[in-house]
Parts: C-alpha cells; structure tokens; sequence
C-alpha cells in the first residue's frame, strides 16, 4: 500500500497488550500490533496510522478500572494512545463519532460505535478478537484459519468485509492479521480481501 495503513485496534487489542505486559510477556500477538502502530509501522514495508474515537478511549479507561489498574497509569496509557494517533502519518485527532451506529445492526451498541469509527474515518482494516460481536448482514465473510487456544479450544477464524458508503473495511483477529503479515500480503483491503479468497482451503468440517 502506498500510503499508510489506516488501523483501528479494538479494546480488546489494547487491553490485552497491557495485561500481557504485566504477566511478563513478550512479542504476543496484540504487544506486536500495538508496537507497530506505535512506531508507526505496519509489517515490514508499510506505515501504519492508528485510528480510535474519544469513546472507544473512554470504554478502555473503564474496562481498565474495572480491572483494578492505579489511575496515573490508565491515563498514561490512554494518552499514549491519543499521542500514537496525532502524532501519525496522517496527523489524525481522535474520532468523534457523529451518528453512524445505527446503520449496523449488531448485539451491542458500543460495537457498532466502533465500526462506526472504523467507517466513518476510513480504516483499512479493524483488528479484534470478538468477530463474532462484528458481524452483521452486511458483512461479507471468510474463513481463514483453523487455531487452538487453551481459552477457547479450537475454532475456525474468519475475516469480514464491508464495503459501505464509499469505505472498504476489513475486519479480522490478530492471529490473522500476524498470518497475513508473515505472508507478505498487501493490505489495501480489496487486495487483501482477493488474497484471502484465492488462498481460502476447502470449509472445516
């Protein structure tokens, strides 16, 4: 891609990278996704511009005081998130969502306020690990890879799509997304998205 990655991590993504930092981890999947960003890379040959909205920022802060994180560094951490947008590629303020959320049909409301963001502020791809709270019926889908995990068990991983009001999104799980990387894929999601048709194995059964 020529020009920057745009890139929204979800919560989830950002709260697993600093839990995994406190467990002494090292390069998981989510710690080398939010190192990128950060350093404003995406793989090896892109640029990377993050993408989050003010209430995405004030849904981390929650989630980190529900789990018993000392205030100064719940704000150190969200600050550093908004300084990782700003100080980008594209030189981006954080997203106020301005309407938007009802145009996608999901469970939860926050959920659709984050694809909301991803659309409205044209992300090329939004990283998860809930694709099931993501998936609405205008989301086209794909089946990537079959993976195990001591939490969930196996389970097969999908990547969508949504080609809406001029954006093109792709949406995936971090395993993935570290896949896709590996591989050398480019992600300018309608590339992105043929590579993973062209590459997709016969169904799981």
């Amino acid at each position: 891609m020529k020009r920057p990655v745009r890139v929204l991590l979800d919560i989830n993504v950002f709260v697993a990278n600093i839990i995994a930092q406190d467990r002494g981890h090292a390069k998981t999947a989510t710690q080398t996704l939010v190192s990128m960003v950060a350093g404003q890379r995406w793989g090896l040959a892109d640029r990377s511009q993050l993408v989050i909205s003010f209430e995405m920022i004030e849904t981390l802060e929650a989630v980190l005081q529900r789990l018993k994180f000392a205030p100064d560094r719940i704000k150190a951490y969200s600050d550093a998130i908004i300084d990782i947008m700003k100080y980008g590629p594209d030189a981006l303020d954080p997203y106020l969502i301005l309407g938007g959320e009802e145009r996608f049909t999901l469970p939860d409301a926050e959920d659709a306020g984050v694809l909301a963001t991803a659309i409205g502020a044209g992300a090329d791809i939004l990283v998860t690990d809930n694709l099931a709270d993501f998936t609405a019926k205008d989301a086209a889908v794909v089946d990537t890879q079959r993976i195990f995990t001591t939490s969930s068990g196996q389970r097969t991983l999908q990547a969508l799509r949504y080609e809406i009001a001029g954006a093109d999104l792709i949406v995936a799980h971090p395993f993935d997304v570290m896949e896709w990387m590996r591989l050398g894929y480019d992600f300018t999601p309608h590339i992105l998205w043929d590579s993973l048709r062209n590459s997709r194995k016969e169904p799981c059964k």
